[in-house]
C-alpha cells in the first residue's frame, strides 16, 4: 500500500482519474493516457457524473479486472455513510486497492489510524478553513482532497478566488494536497495549480466528461502540461 503516497512525494504533480462509471476499458484509457492513479466509487450518488454507483459485490467483477491489469494505484470510494464504509473497508483492502476515499464525515473512527490503506481524507466546503488545517495536520489522515467548492457552482470556470484557497490550504498543510475538477479546470491550469502548492489534479466528469475518447484525449493533454513542469518554470 502506499503507492499513491510514493508518488505524491517523489513527484512535482500528480494526475488523478476519478473515472465516471465502474468500466474496465474506461480505466483502461486513463491509464493508457497517464494517470498516476485511478480512483472508482461504490455505494453512492457521483454529483459530476450524475451516476449512481453499486455495491462492492456488484461491481467485483470489474473491480478484480482492474485492479489485476493496472500499473498504477486504484483507489475506491467506499459510501457516503459512515456505517457503510466501514462495512466496505476490509473488503476493498483484501481485494488489493491502495488508497480509501472519504469525506471526513463519511469515515468511519475505525478508518482513522489504520496503516495497512492510504486514508485520502476529503473535505467540502462545509468544513472551516480551521477544521480543514487540523484535518491537514493530524495523524490519520495521508492526503488530503480539496471538494471545497459550492454544490451550486459546479462546472463553473476555474478562478482565481479558487486558487487563493488552495494556495492558503496547501501552505499550511503537512500532507499532499489534491484538487478535484469540481469546477471546470483546464490542462493548462496545471502551472498555476502547482505554484499554489497543490501535488496533484484529480480529473473527472466535469472536465474529462464520459465518453472513452473525450476521457483519454482530455487526460493526455493533463498529463503532458504536468510533464512539462519538470522543465524550468517561469
Amino acid at each position: 500500500m502506499n503507492k499513491l503516497l510514493d508518488r505524491l512525494n517523489n513527484n512535482k504533480m500528480c494526475l488523478i482519474a476519478s473515472i465516471p462509471e465502474n468500466n474496465y476499458e474506461i480505466a483502461k484509457a486513463a491509464w493508457e493516457a497517464g494517470a498516476d492513479a485511478v480512483k472508482v466509487h461504490i455505494n453512492v450518488w457521483h454529483r459530476a457524473s450524475n451516476n449512481t454507483f453499486g455495491t462492492l459485490e456488484q461491481n467485483q467483477e470489474v473491480f478484480s479486472k482492474i485492479l489485476r491489469d493496472c500499473p498504477v494505484p486504484v483507489g475506491i470510494v467506499v459510501g457516503e455513510d459512515a456505517f457503510v464504509a466501514e462495512d466496505n473497508v476490509d473488503k476493498a483492502i483484501e481485494m488489493g486497492f491502495d488508497f480509501i476515499s472519504l469525506y471526513g464525515h463519511h469515515t468511519p473512527a475505525s478508518l482513522a489510524y489504520r496503516k495497512d490503506i492510504t486514508n485520502f481524507f476529503a473535505v467540502n466546503s462545509t468544513y472551516t478553513f480551521d477544521e480543514i488545517n487540523a484535518v491537514s495536520n493530524s495523524s490519520f489522515a495521508d492526503i488530503l482532497e480539496m471538494s471545497i467548492c459550492l454544490p451550486e457552482t459546479y462546472g463553473e470556470r476555474l478562478n482565481a478566488k479558487d486558487l487563493v484557497r488552495y494556495e492558503y490550504l496547501s501552505k499550511h498543510s503537512a500532507i499532499p494536497t489534491v484538487v478535484p475538477t469540481q469546477h471546470y479546470v483546464l490542462p493548462t491550469d496545471v502551472k498555476a495549480l502547482y505554484k499554489c502548492g497543490v501535488k496533484a489534479v484529480m480529473v473527472g466528469a466535469i472536465s474529462m466528461g464520459k465518453d472513452i475518447e473525450t476521457i483519454s484525449k482530455t487526460l493526455k493533454e493533463f498529463r503532458k502540461e504536468i510533464d512539462k513542469l519538470w522543465l524550468k518554470l517561469d
